[in-house]
């Protein structure tokens, strides 16, 4: 093999490093997911996004996943119109090439999907059901737990070197 080989798959190295290679989604916490019908205004799931102050809302149809409206929809979607009438469907505005996450996937692999579909939420499901949803701050806010308390492991590590220091 060449000298390069060892560079073709990611390794983790201690710490945070390890931590977001290792740890599943599930360390994130999900939030649970807030739906609405894919055939209903959007005008309903804007008052849903502002209710309960999120970033985007699922859409459903017959309890399957078939969409995201996330702030960015609307603001690309329907910024300028004069009024948003009942008749305007979160179908229309919806983004429907949809990217998803199981419990089970790495919190790498959420980041990388964030970073190249250009999202800030990504729906978690099982199966075709959503159970949550995450977000860059959902993320944000494990690192900054995973450097304020950093793990055992490294807890330990760093108490057996301090009393190996001489002064």
């Amino acid at each position: 093999m060449g000298p390069l080989a060892k560079l073709d798959i990611p390794r983790p190295g201690t710490g945070l490093q390890q931590r977001l290679m290792e740890d599943a989604v599930s360390h994130l916490n999900p939030a649970p997911p807030i739906t609405a019908a894919a055939d209903g205004p959007v005008s309903d799931a804007i008052q849903l996004m502002k209710q309960h102050r999120v970033g985007c809302i699922l859409a459903l149809k017959d309890d399957q996943l078939t969409g995201v409206l996330s702030e960015r929809d609307l603001l690309y979607k329907l910024a300028g119109a004069r009024f948003i009438s009942d008749e305007i469907k979160l179908q229309d505005v919806m983004t429907t090439r949809l990217v998803t996450l199981q419990m089970d996937d790495s919190i790498r692999f959420a980041l990388h999907q964030m970073s190249v579909g250009g999202f800030r939420h990504i729906p978690v499901v099982k199966g075709e059901h959503p159970i949550g949803v995450i977000s860059i701050k959902d993320v944000l806010r494990y690192i900054n737990r995973a450097i304020l308390q950093p793990s055992e492991n490294e807890a330990e590590a760093s108490s057996s070197a301090a009393s190996q220091v001489s002064y």
